[in-house]
């Protein structure tokens, strides 16, 4: 069996009128998204209804009780584990404990905490474990307790401090809860090997024959312990391994550690492998116990781990989580895992179906039944969305964009407006052309409510003007398409708009273009595109370049070129390749920060579409609110908008 579901309700962040109720797979579930979304809850709700194998000490107290938009702390809440899938050995074992739903045995284990205010001014926290949906079952015996304990790993663990020898370790624990050293404890049968308790039994003699040792002990007794005894109770001592304890105790003197690189001496190792090795410990212990549950539940594991052995654990972790194919000889019992990451890293390796985003402390399952992505979609995502990309599922809120240009330039452009885009916790994905869409999609449901992470998608509108035309050639300008072309290219940029996806398109050409059509930006955009193209760093070089460039801009403005004639001619060399979009990015972007503009200002003088776009993400906009600059009429507006798209569908099918 497995836990199909976990439901909590009034339960820290989750409110009666919203509960959690997050559905797992019998493999790996993996819960991402921003901090204080609930992940590290739904954790700590699993280990209270289940406990757990370490034996944590765990209780609930006042701070798991929700506290309401007023202020006010609950006073009760509930939290339930569902299990399916029992096999007839397991609904025979726990019939009294099972609720008939439709001819289905389910196991469902809840929680119920409660408190009040004693007397005295104090909270008393009480809690029951009972089965039923509702907790109205039979409470729970001590073999259905231990049956049901899952294998957690803590957040930051210490991992050397936990596999150290020393009372009561977690290592001692995990050896004693090995089924093959429970014999180990006691003497072997005649004939049979020797058993652990015997070569301990052996080395304590052996450790108590030896004459330095012996010499100590005879030291201690007679030196002092005779001149401390009373004459009717003498005190002597044994000096040995200690073998002779509890093998409890002899447990507790285990230590597991890696060896050194070369030879034989025990070396100190990094954080990351002494975390590899406890978790390698743990997952030992999990499989060496099929007779209870294999529930596994990991916070982080990526703590003190490098890309690439996040990489590594993440495919051990799916090998184990996975269903095994006896036609491939593959005998191990698979386990089922509930880990929270705030790694892209781990995020990237992992299959997108087995995700589950919490945002808001609401889940949203990334599965195929859930999410608007087609089922191409998660071929080409599993291609493509590395880790760069995977940062998308902690954001805040997200811009996805097309290329280098926009993911360099568009940081400066929100300062300058006054909201940068690390304050507001905003991530951008450069998806490369590759499928812009395909990324947004993601975050679209199918049914139920919106993943509250506004998306704003920057494509180019890709058309260019008619003073263009002795740059791009055959390629049709803007006064060479119909309406109706132009109209079908702005649906196809437009195409999933929805639920938190809104898209902000180029008002003219490319982002580069468009940022040299402004009248106030233009000499700057200019300077830059000069800088990117000579590979010389020298200061005095430099100014004379920005000064020409200055100079040059002042004699197109003279001699009465319109806006578009002046970016066309700024916008040239981008064109041509003679300088990378990336390098004048970087460039414009410095010069961006040295200007004086105030926020108010570059309001006015960017492109509207880029600070609709950015309010958006950042909170200032509303979709369905009034345009933040003047649009045109709203007929001539949808028959652009959708000639744009018209002839944009071919540039974007192209990009895909």
């Amino acid at each position: 069996m497995y836990i199909s579901e976990i439901y909590a309700s009034g339960y820290r962040c989750f409110d009666r009128t919203s509960p959690l109720q997050l559905r797992l797979s019998p493999g790996l579930n993996i819960l991402v998204g921003p901090n204080d979304a609930g992940k590290s809850a739904i954790i700590d709700a699993a280990r209270y209804v289940l406990w757990t194998r370490g034996d944590d000490y765990i209780r609930p107290d006042e701070h798991d009780f929700h506290v309401g938009a007023d202020g006010t702390r609950g006073c009760d809440f509930i939290v339930r584990c569902t299990f399916d899938d029992l096999s007839a050995d397991e609904e025979a074992r726990f019939l009294e404990w099972c609720t008939n739903e439709k001819g289905k045995l389910r196991l469902h284990v809840c929680m119920r905490g409660t408190r009040r205010i004693s007397p005295g001014g104090g909270t008393i926290v009480a809690s029951q474990h009972r089965a039923g949906a509702e907790g109205e079952g039979l409470p729970l015996d001590g073999e259905l307790r231990e049956y049901l304990k899952a294998t957690y790993l803590k957040p930051l663990r210490d991992a050397e401090r936990e596999m150290r020898a020393g009372r009561r370790s977690r290592l001692s624990r995990i050896l004693g809860a090995m089924p093959t050293m429970g014999p180990q404890g006691k003497p072997a049968a005649l004939g049979d090997n020797a058993t652990l308790h015997d070569t301990l039994m052996a080395a304590d003699e052996a450790v108590r024959n030896n004459v330095a040792v012996g010499g100590v002990a005879n030291s201690v007794n007679t030196d002092f312990l005779d001149k401390l005894s009373f004459v009717d109770d003498r005190l002597v001592a044994t000096l040995d391994l200690g073998a002779g304890g509890s093998f409890d105790q002899i447990l507790e003197r285990f230590e597991l550690y890696l060896n050194a690189k070369v030879g034989i001496e025990r070396v100190q190792r990094g954080l990351g492998y002494n975390n590899l090795l406890f978790m390698a410990a743990e997952l030992l212990l999990l499989q060496s116990h099929p007779d209870q549950v294999p529930f596994l539940l990991i916070e982080e594991p990526e703590a003190h781990l490098h890309p690439q052995h996040q990489t590594l654990f993440m495919e051990v972790l799916a090998a184990r989580a996975a269903k095994p194919d006896p036609e491939k000889g593959e005998t191990h019992q698979q386990v089922q895992v509930l880990l929270t990451t705030h790694s892209s890293q781990l995020a990237a390796g992992a299959e997108l179906e087995t995700m589950t985003m919490i945002v808001g402390h609401r889940a949203f399952p990334l599965g195929m039944a859930h999410t608007r992505l087609e089922p191409d979609d998660y071929e080409f995502l599993r291609r493509f969305l590395d880790a760069t990309k995977a940062n998308l599922f902690f954001a805040r809120a997200l811009i996805v964009v097309e290329g280098d240009g926009e993911h360099l330039l568009l940081p400066a452009i929100a300062e300058k407006l006054g909201r940068p885009l690390s304050r507001h916790g905003v991530s951008i994905v450069n998806v490369g052309h590759r499928g812009l869409f395909r990324y947004s999609r993601i975050l679209q449901r199918k049914t139920g409510s919106a993943v509250a992470v506004p998306v704003a998608l920057i494509p180019d509108r890709d058309i260019p003007p008619l003073e263009a035309k002795g740059l791009v050639g055959d390629r049709k300008t803007e006064n060479e398409l119909t309406q109706d072309e132009v109209a079908s290219r702005l649906k196809t940029l437009r195409r999933d708009v929805g639920d938190p996806v809104d898209a902000f398109i180029a008002d003219s050409w490319t982002l580069e273009f468009d940022l040299a059509l402004q009248p106030e930006l233009a000499e700057s955009v200019h300077q830059a595109v000069q800088l990117a193209k000579t590979s010389s760093r020298r200061p005095e070089w430099l100014a004379k370049i920005v000064k020409t460039a200055s100079e040059t801009y002042a004699g197109w403005t003279e001699a009465g070129l319109s806006a578009t004639e002046i970016a066309v001619k700024i916008y040239q060399p981008v064109h041509d390749k003679e300088a990378s979009k990336a390098e004048v990015a970087e460039q414009l972007a410095a010069i961006l920060r040295k200007r004086t503009d105030t926020p108010e200002e570059m309001r006015d003088r960017l492109p509207p579409y880029l600070v609709r776009a950015i309010d958006y993400v950042t909170g200032g906009y509303i979709p369905g609110a009034p345009e933040i600059a003047p649009e045109p009429d709203t007929e001539e507006q949808e028959i652009g908008d959708a000639a744009m798209e018209g002839a944009a569908a071919g540039e974007a099918e192209r990009h895909v």
